[in-house]
């Protein structure tokens, strides 16, 4: 289906943010066994299977889901500043990987080296202070990893009435344990994603994916590296009118509306359904611009929850983090408040509540999940 003809699915305010960390859990359980692996070198992944790489049962998600859902907590809780603070949220960053707070197994099994030399930094200075520490030491492009992006999602489903307020909050939340440009940036750009999407499917208003996409191709970008990935070439003139003709130009002069349509015309590879780009066409690292590209390529590629979190997952190498990147935005996209056909089409279909049924662990998401919609209501009453 054509991008222009694809719509987000409305829903309330509370629906959106219980299904969005829901499936943010979904494929980052779903894609856990396939981290590391090289893509091509492992068996499709279509269902929850146990996780070798860390001895873990089916189902089990891992850090990129623990730090989304501290976050969302910390927003929740902290009574500072709209519920933003800094502090807040890495004290529950650091009672993560102490004590394994919010892990679907009790103990933090797994963390990035970034987020393990912030959370070492804050735990030996004064509060304030680590976080000009945590600035100056880990702003270098060498900590570009993905681990401030991949738990970002709940800012943009709080704070999406006030854009520029939502945005700040994310850069800021980067900076925690990310503060190089191009992982603040990164993090501003997909609020910002996250944000358009609730003002639009809480409201009357239609978004199509075309327009979502352009938001992509035409933001400001600051940094350079983003900037060469997701904009528009500056030597191609203005689209033209009317959205057919204005897919396909995208189609032939962005490089990622370019590769999924190059992509679609290839065989598949080995006993693969369909085939993907290779590794180095479309990496699938922890770099933050990788991560950020991938999961971009299974959203706009894909018609469907599930379609697009299947395709993800076997891109391998760090396949958790590029899953609960892309179903944070792709749940917001999708997720409704009916359970009719076009429900199950679009996100709840069979596999989809298998995955739920296997996840471990899922009332600790709902219970968090609750506690940031309170938070968003909080919010919506500041803004009538």
């Amino acid at each position: 289906m054509s991008l222009h003809e694809q719509h987000a699915t409305f829903a309330r305010p509370e629906t959106k943010i219980r299904l969005s960390l829901l499936g943010t859990a979904l494929v980052d359980a779903l894609g856990a066994p396939a981290e590391f692996h090289p893509r091509f070198t492992f068996e499709w992944v279509t269902d929850m299977i146990p996780n070798k790489n860390f001895g873990l049962s089916p189902g089990v998600w891992t850090d990129d889901t623990s730090m989304t859902l501290c976050l969302a907590e910390s927003l929740s809780k902290c009574k500072d500043d709209g519920g933003f603070s800094e502090v807040h949220q890495l004290d529950t960053y650091s009672r993560w990987k102490r004590q394994g707070h919010l892990s679907a197994v009790g103990r933090c099994f797994d963390i990035g080296n970034t987020i393990r030399m912030a959370l070492s930094i804050f735990a030996q200075g004064k509060r304030d202070a680590a976080l000009s520490n945590i600035r100056a030491k880990l702003g270098a492009e060498s900590n570009a990893g993905n681990g401030s992006l991949m738990r970002v999602l709940p800012i943009g489903l709080v704070y999406w009435r006030n854009l520029e307020r939502a945005k700040e909050f994310a850069r800021r939340s980067s900076s925690t344990t990310h503060p190089t440009q191009m992982c603040t940036e990164a993090c501003e750009i997909w609020t910002g994603a996250i944000s358009l999407i609730m003002q639009h499917t809480t409201s009357d208003m239609l978004l199509s994916k075309l327009a979502l996409f352009e938001y992509f191709a035409t933001y400001p970008y600051q940094n350079r590296k983003l900037k060469e990935a997701l904009a528009m070439p500056s030597d191609i003139g203005p689209p033209p009118d009317g959205p057919t003709a204005r897919e396909t130009w995208y189609q032939t002069h962005h490089p990622l509306l370019r590769l999924i349509a190059d992509t679609r015309k290839q065989a598949p590879k080995g006993k693969y359904p369909y085939a993907l780009p290779s590794s180095k066409q479309l990496p699938s690292t922890g770099y933050v611009l990788h991560t950020f590209v991938a999961a971009l390529f299974g959203f706009f590629a894909t018609n469907t929850f599930e379609e697009g979190a299947i395709m993800v997952v076997n891109l391998g190498d760090d396949a958790d983090t590029v899953g609960a990147i892309y179903a944070g935005l792709s749940a917001c996209w999708y997720a409704g408040d009916d359970d009719g056909a076009e429900a199950k089409a679009l996100f709840w279909s069979d596999r989809v509540q298998r995955w739920e049924k296997n996840l471990v662990e899922r009332v600790a998401v709902e219970h968090v999940a609750e506690g940031l919609a309170s938070r968003e209501s909080i919010e919506r009453a500041g803004n009538e």
